[in-house]
């Protein structure tokens, strides 16, 4: 329902914000964010960008969907075609150096530092790089560098190992070497592929820039989790507190959360505008989240405004925005007795709630399961839920 770079993260942000307060600690004020897939979140999100200070008249921030104008602009086939579309947007900017990064990452970086080292190697293009995730290595692209920092070698999507070097998907450009391949027609519309391996090939100084502070891509259902539950930890990899390097975003107007005389919470994120009665153990809970009486969530991630009925157990869970959870259910806790696990079996452990799905009271969601956005609680065939299964809205399952 919405892109990576969108979604909730840490009981109050979106993981844009990273991206977007990155840029504005490091004074770069003239943003571009390049968005296609289901667009409207990250619009109503980001605004006119008044939360980052990018409301201006000089620079600020301007969302680039793909539109058509004329014959050769079209839906964006990836990053470069992405860039090639709005090359006018660019070229007004008349900017010195282009930095290409992903939306959807977790870290916290000064950009000023990385430009001065791009400036003083004479760049026409610097890869920040760090250490392959433990999870899904082969999802990153391979950078191999000299003594120097030159890049050698960049394979992308190699299948590396946990302890290679990958590209961090931050990519510094000098300005006019950038405009030069976007203005070429046979343009690919591949980043890596049409881009920067050219560049390499071809001897240009490429060099790569390791960055070893905490860095998280977000792009799955087990990564998103890892991340969320790390900032869980007894000293958390990332510091959300650090009062030199706010984390912005637009907030809500609500109440302070109150955690009624049967509340019980630890090693928990709790947002504004919550009711806690029940128990809260390891987990994150957005605004307005209900958790009544003799409720126990463990191990999981609540959205906004989802309610969590009396007696209701939930573990090792993502739940979206505006669910409702019946009473003495129990979420991603055990296996139910009947039905075996399918061969699409989602793997990870985790369960998923789609936004606004009614879970019916004393039903049992296994782990590994999925419920779609929209369930009611009448599409359910009984009350069990094996694991590896989707359910979805009866509609949808006539089509």
């Amino acid at each position: 329902m919405r892109p990576a770079s969108a979604l909730p993260f840490g009981g109050k942000y979106r993981v844009i914000d990273f991206t977007l307060s990155n840029c504005v600690h490091s004074g770069l004020m003239r943003i571009g964010v390049l968005t296609q897939y289901a667009p409207l979140s990250l619009q109503e999100h980001i605004g006119i960008g008044r939360a980052w200070d990018l409301d201006r008249r000089d620079g600020g921030i301007r969302l680039l969907q793909p539109y058509v104008r004329q014959r050769e602009t079209n839906w964006y086939r990836g990053t470069a075609d992405a860039l090639v579309q709005n090359r006018n947007v660019i070229a007004d900017a008349q900017a010195r150096h282009i930095l290409v990064v992903s939306g959807d990452l977790i870290y916290k970086m000064d950009f000023g530092p990385l430009i001065e080292r791009h400036e003083a190697r004479r760049s026409v293009l610097t890869i920040v790089t760090t250490k392959s995730p433990e999870t899904d290595p082969g999802r990153y692209g391979v950078v191999e560098a000299d003594g120097a920092g030159r890049v050698r070698s960049f394979t992308d999507r190699n299948g590396g190992s946990a302890e290679a070097t990958i590209s961090a998907s931050i990519y510094l450009f000098r300005g006019r070497d950038l405009m030069e391949r976007l203005a070429d027609p046979a343009l690919g519309p591949d980043l890596v592929r049409d881009v920067i391996l050219p560049m390499i090939e071809t001897g240009l100084p490429v060099h790569a820039d390791p960055f070893d502070s905490y860095w998280r891509d977000v792009g799955t259902i087990p990564a998103y989790f890892g991340a969320s539950m790390d900032l869980l930890r007894p000293r958390p990899p990332l510091n959300l507190h650090d009062p030199d390097w706010l984390i912005y975003t637009p907030s809500e107007d609500r109440a302070p959360s109150v955690v009624g005389s049967g509340g019980d919470v630890t090693s928990s994120l709790v947002a504004h505008g919550g009711r806690i009665d029940g128990t809260v153990r390891r987990s994150i809970l957005f605004p307005g989240v209900q958790v009544d009486a003799g409720a126990v969530v463990e191990d999981s991630i609540v959205m906004h405004d989802t309610w969590i009925g009396r007696g209701a157990r939930i573990g090792q869970a993502i739940v979206d925005k505006q669910v409702r959870i019946g009473e003495e259910a129990e979420v991603g806790v055990a296996a139910p007795s009947r039905g075996a696990a399918r061969s699409d079996d989602l793997g990870s452990g985790l369960s998923v709630i789609g936004k606004r799905a009614e879970i019916p009271a004393r039903a049992r969601i296994a782990k590994n399961s999925m419920i779609e956005s929209g369930v009611r609680e009448s599409d359910f065939d009984g009350g069990d839920v094996a694991p590896g299964s989707t359910v979805r809205p009866r509609e949808r399952r006539r089509r």
